[in-house]
């Protein structure tokens, strides 16, 4: 138990890998295991596109927003919600799927997200570094033109795999009392522990240099020194940058055809 405890408060974001292949029967197994996931009412209304082709990867790290390390990693996934194959079932059997309210298309997502991280666990137990990319949904109908991914199906996210190159920090999350509430939902000392936490972050120089940070929706301009967490994090929140906000996520889910009533 103590290892598989150490194994996850030790995740970090892998960017830089090196060129050694993964191994057929580690992938194979990796993907096995994280099928194994939970699925509501084990419909498993997801699919899992293996990218290895360098030509592949190589439009897919611009599509994602110009990152270099989805071209450099030896696989890249894209986890998809997929109600495409449900429609297919009930085709089988005769039905009519009635998938147009929202609750189906949570199901998918929550299905393809808990396959994402068991896809993550799996890899990182077996000496791999992995990074998620949300950037595959900044042009998600190219990606689905370049995956062939047909309607009722989209990428949610993709996922880097290799063996590490570098070894970045593990970054220190949120403090427990933020995040975990006793029988109800309390803001007790709310301030004074995202205070903290913001000078824990600035002490490990995470958002140091221009390059870090996010430009401001209003404008402003605040000291370096007090630029971290919740700067960073409420500027993100507060964007009015169309690319930040991927608003033309609703528009390309209603248009491959699903149902968010």
């Amino acid at each position: 138990m103590k290892e598989i405890f150490a194994l996850l408060k030790s995740h970090r974001s892998i960017r830089k890998y090196k060129p050694e292949p993964i191994p057929d029967d580690l992938l194979e197994n990796i993907l096995i295991s994280a099928r194994q996931a939970p699925t509501s009412s084990n419909i498993q209304a997801y699919s899992i596109i293996v990218v290895k082709d360098k030509e592949k990867k190589a439009k897919l790290a611009h599509l994602c927003g110009d990152q270099s390390y989805v071209a450099s990693c030896p696989v890249f996934l894209a986890i998809c919600p997929d109600l495409h194959r449900l429609q297919q079932v009930c085709e089988l059997r005769g039905y009519k799927s009635n998938d147009r309210f929202i609750e189906m298309f949570i199901v998918a997502v929550v299905d393809a997200a808990l396959v994402a991280q068991n896809i993550l666990v799996a890899s990182e137990a077996s000496g791999l570094g992995v990074c998620m990319i949300g950037g595959i949904r900044n042009n998600p109908g190219q990606v689905c033109d370049l995956l062939k991914l047909p309607e009722r199906v989209f990428p949610l996210m993709g996922i880097c795999l290799g063996y590490p190159d570098h070894d970045p920090m593990v970054k220190p999350r949120l403090p427990d009392d933020v995040v975990i509430h006793r029988e109800e939902y309390s803001d007790n000392n709310f301030a004074k522990l995202i205070k903290e936490y913001d000078s824990l972050i600035k002490a490990t120089g995470l958002y140091d240099g221009p390059k870090r940070k996010v430009s401001s929706p209003d404008g402003r301009e605040i000291p370096d020194d007090d630029y971290s967490w919740s700067e960073h994090t409420s500027r993100r929140v507060a964007s009015t940058d169309p690319i930040a906000l991927r608003d033309h996520m609703r528009r390309f889910l209603l248009d491959r055809e699903f149902g968010l009533e």
